[in-house]
């Protein structure tokens, strides 16, 4: 009997070592719960950072870096829900080892920073655009090149990814940003009907905490607390004169009759992003997912019609996707939102800024998203080069569907037969072999 029970334990041993020897050659993430000094915000913040498994394997090897930006009522830990998905993609392959990061944007006194430098709530735009990478890229192996940093927005934080990506150029390469609200031209009149109703007779008064909830993005209420909460950081002003709203301490952008106050909405658009999206242009190289449910109940659809008819006018790099749900991000867009970024940024490598041999012969092309047509560019002396193209599931397209011209050092490829969808280009020449990933979308 008790040869038995022995012989039980060991089996049962060495079922458990080899279950999670097995578990271990999965690619996943590691989290890590930690924090950091704050010099823009002046104290001491909290995030999380997700390190794929990979980091620990090649002590020398660097890796690009996402940066999630939560939405209002978020704060570091609004990623890991999604870790499993985040797993998942990393194992499938979908997406190459990256480091993504998740901090606190959260503020008093209405639950949040709005991504921009306030005197009222904290400068959380120098905290998101230099704070935050400066330490990551100082802790941890990330490029700090910024063709290895992407934003990753949700809501409130879609509005940041598109605001910190206008301001700094030249430090992201790519965003993604889901049901923002980023367009005030389109959005605060709907808001406005909204607002009226949450707040029965005029003259009205607008009370922040005159509603409660656990959750203020679903209440009623939400429009009239929002409305706070945009202007903590577009038109604050600690000594308000506006009797009919509480707390005082913001310019509201309308009066007490339900009538838009100009004064305020001209210092609104100074951070609107309808009215600042012509600063960015193709040179530029920021490329742009953004995308909304067509039944976002904060009313966040519209405004992002607008803002891809914009992108189409400046001729930017982007891709939008309409889904039918409401404001929460659905599964589907988180993972085409990591599959977009990952294909815009560097691949995992060797890096040494003072001589970056990875970077000179990374292969890329350019635009990406792509139309009709996009380009890589070639090697000095590069020759005996042969592209082939694959759909993601592996199934190579035939030669009829694009078409290939080298000059100039640069090598184009027409893709006017290719359907919408994600693609990877198989390149060789004598120099070097690698895959590209691209989106191709109309």
């Amino acid at each position: 009997m008790k040869k038995h029970i022995f012989f039980g334990m060991v089996v049962f041993l060495i079922t458990t070592l080899s279950l999670s020897v097995q578990n271990q050659l999965f690619a996943q993430f590691i989290k890590i719960d930690t924090s950091f000094y704050s010099p823009s915000l002046k104290q001491t913040r909290n995030v999380t950072v997700f390190l794929p498994d990979e980091y620990y394997k090649d002590q020398d090897e660097h890796f690009s870096t996402i940066y999630y930006l939560h939405g209002w009522g978020g704060n570091h830990q609004s990623l890991d829900p999604a870790q499993v998905r985040l797993d998942q993609l990393l194992e499938s392959g979908a997406i190459r080892p990256v480091i993504i990061i998740c901090a606190d944007h959260s503020s008093l006194p209405f639950g949040s920073g709005v991504y921009v430098n306030s005197p009222l709530t904290g400068n959380f735009e120098d905290f998101a655009a230099f704070d935050i990478v400066e330490w990551v890229e100082s802790s941890f192996r990330a490029m700090p090149e910024k063709n290895a940093r992407a934003l990753f927005g949700q809501s409130l934080g879609a509005y940041g990814a598109f605001w910190l990506a206008i301001q700094h150029k030249d430090r992201f390469r790519a965003i993604s940003s889901h049901a923002g609200h980023i367009n005030n031209e389109v959005w605060l009149p709907a808001a406005r009907i909204m607002i009226i109703l949450e707040n029965g007779q005029p003259p009205y008064y607008y009370d922040f905490f005159g509603f409660s909830a656990e959750l203020p993005e679903i209440i009623p209420g939400f429009f009239t607390m929002s409305m706070f909460l945009a202007a903590s950081g577009f038109s604050p002003n600690q000594n308000s004169p506006q009797t009919y709203i509480n707390p005082r301490i913001v310019d509201y952008p309308f009066n007490e009759w339900g009538l838009m106050i100009d004064s305020v909405y001209n210092k609104w658009k100074t951070f609107d992003i309808g009215h600042k999206i012509n600063e960015l242009n193709a040179a530029d190289s920021v490329s742009i997912l953004l995308g909304c449910g067509t039944n976002d109940e904060t009313l966040a659809y519209y405004p992002n019609l607008t803002i891809r008819d914009s992108l189409i006018h400046y001729n930017l790099s982007f891709e939008f996707f309409s889904h039918k749900g409401g404001h929460s991000m659905p599964d589907v867009y988180f993972d085409r939102s990591m599959i977009f970024l990952d294909s815009l940024l560097m691949h995992p490598s060797i890096f040494t800024p003072a001589h970056n041999l990875s970077k000179h012969n990374e292969l890329a092309a350019f635009p990406n998203p792509a139309k009709d047509m996009t380009s890589i560019c070639l090697l000095p002396g590069e020759s005996d080069i042969i592209v082939s193209i694959s759909d993601i599931g592996g199934a190579y397209l035939p030669q009829t569907n694009y078409s290939e011209n080298i000059s100039n050092q640069k090598l184009t490829l027409k893709l006017k037969e290719c359907k919408n969808g994600v693609y990877i280009i198989h390149f060789r020449s004598n120099k070097r072999t690698g895959n590209i990933k691209i989106i191709i979308t109309a």
